[in-house]
């Protein structure tokens, strides 16, 4: 690795690997769950739990793993590569 943007990027890389291997688990329970099982359609909507403004659709699990995994990048990646890189920094021993 060149620099520690090349780190930084690496860290973030395993921490988007780990939020795609939560949603694919999930992916797998829907489909050969509700999918599978049931027989049900693979459309979903996206609502506020009290509102009906601010919703949107979905067609097929592929958009729809991509709007899970946006989501837990946009709430999680960040803290996530700030507690790694800690822990990186820990273990090497480095002051900071």
């Amino acid at each position: 690795m060149k620099d520690t943007n090349a780190i930084e990027d690496a860290i973030r890389g395993k921490c988007k690997q780990e939020l795609q291997s939560i949603v694919n688990n999930f992916m797998n329970e829907l489909e050969n769950k509700i999918r599978g099982e049931y027989n049900s359609a693979n459309f979903y909507d996206f609502k506020a739990p009290n509102s009906k403004r601010d919703s949107f659709h979905v067609m097929g699990t592929v958009q729809l793993q991509g709007v899970l995994n946006n989501m837990l990048y946009s709430a999680h990646l960040e803290s996530m590569v700030e507690v790694k890189s800690k822990e990186l920094v820990a273990k090497l021993k480095l002051e900071i």
